[in-house]
């Protein structure tokens, strides 16, 4: 599977319109903000992650988005971002462990973010491929902090890796 594959796969399932605004989760090198933005044409990306050269190498790859105003990077911890709440179309994670460990801060700011309409969508992929039993974990997760399903699981085949991507949105106080 080349780099970019599983990137531009989960991009196409997000189904970015032109004016989404958008935030990342763990956006390592920043291929999926690339790929992201390409789609956002009048919208905006914010990107965060933890690790700093991480988001060195996604300010290079982003140079021109960034320097166009369509994408901020952030270095730093998700769940100590301070962010305008309802601001985000969609929010994504990819490879991003702690929806299959502990999730249960991170889904609730998620909540907040999440303009009312809004979706989260959960990629992952591990060096053997897709995972069933992390699937069934974040499945777990998400249920438990009153997400819906909205698409449970989908999978992406490549000759040398696999990966699956679950879509969910937080359910309103009427599907209670």
């Amino acid at each position: 599977m080349k780099t970019n594959e599983r990137f531009i796969w989960a991009a196409s399932l997000m189904d970015v319109k032109p004016t989404d605004q958008l935030l990342e989760i763990g956006c390592g090198a920043g291929l999926l903000v690339e790929q992201l933005a390409l789609k956002a044409t009048q919208g905006h990306i914010t990107a965060i992650d933890q690790s700093v050269p991480m988001i060195t190498m996604a300010s290079k790859r982003n140079h021109a988005f960034i320097s166009s105003g369509k994408v901020t990077l952030v270095a730093g911890n998700f769940a100590d971002y301070q962010f305008v709440e309802a601001s985000f179309d969609k929010i994504v994670a990819f490879n991003v462990s702690v929806f299959w460990k502990a999730p249960e801060k991170e889904l609730s700011l998620i909540k907040k973010a999440l303009k009312p309409d809004g979706q989260l969508f959960v990629f992952y992929q591990t060096p053997k491929g897709a995972d069933l039993k992390i699937a069934a974990l974040i499945k777990t997760h998400l249920q438990n902090a009153s997400y819906q399903l909205v698409d449970e699981q989908i999978y992406y085949e490549a000759s040398s890796a696999s990966a699956f991507g679950i879509i969910a949105r937080p359910k309103s106080l009427y599907e209670y």
